[in-house]
């Protein structure tokens, strides 16, 4: 497989944490603009030292420290303007409830009750 920026993907200008801050700021505007709530995670991030191995386990993907950054801004931002994130419905059951000996079961069921 190539790859259009090869092995100097980070040596590219658009490829810098600052072109990703302008990005992140033009989003925010434009959601703003639109009337719809956002969130800057890439700010949030930035408010902690050593974040980029604290929250991403190699540049790119997140771990459990950045999963839980993102699931709090969302769960507050939901909050905040409409609608909480524990009133949400679940698309499929919780694994709780999944019966592990026929998982088909559980998650043929039309409509899951939020726990």
């Amino acid at each position: 497989m190539e790859y259009v920026y090869g092995e100097k993907a980070m040596e590219q200008p658009e490829r810098t944490n600052e072109m990703s801050g302008v990005y992140a700021s033009q989003c925010v505007e434009l959601a703003r603009e639109l009337g719809f709530p956002s969130i800057s995670l890439w700010a949030k991030m930035q408010e902690t030292e050593g974040w980029q191995k604290k929250f991403f386990s190699d540049g790119l993907h997140l771990t459990e420290e950045g999963n839980a950054v993102v699931y709090r801004e969302v769960e507050r931002v939901l909050t905040e303007t409409w609608l909480p994130a524990s009133e949400l419905p679940y698309d499929f059951p919780h694994h709780s409830q999944i019966d592990w000996k026929n998982p088909e079961k559980s998650l043929q069921q039309q409509q899951c009750s939020s726990i």
